[in-house]
C-alpha cells in the first residue's frame, strides 16, 4: 500500500494582497448601438413570413425537439 504523505508541506497558490492605492481595472462591454433600419426591416419581413429570427425561439425546432423519439401510431405498428 502506498501513502500520499510527503515530507514537504503542500502549499497552494496564494493571491497577493493588493497594495494601497491599487485598483483592479474592470473591462466594460462596449456600448450597444441600435440596429440599422435595414436590419429591422429584414427582421420584420422574416417574422411576417414565419421564418426563424435571431434572438427568438424557433417554433419548428421546438416542435421537433419535443416530439417522441420513436414514432407511434397505426403506420408504425404502435
Amino acid at each position: 500500500m502506498t501513502t500520499m504523505d510527503t515530507s514537504t508541506p503542500r502549499v497552494g497558490r496564494r493571491r497577493r494582497p493588493a497594495s494601497d492605492g491599487y485598483e483592479e481595472s474592470v473591462r466594460q462591454a462596449p456600448p450597444r448601438h441600435p440596429d440599422p433600419p435595414i436590419y429591422l426591416a429584414l427582421l420584420a419581413r422574416w417574422t411576417e413570413d414565419g421564418r426563424t429570427v435571431p434572438g427568438r425561439r424557433d417554433p419548428e425546432w421546438s416542435r421537433i425537439a419535443s416530439s417522441p423519439i420513436w414514432p407511434t401510431g397505426p403506420l408504425f405498428g404502435g
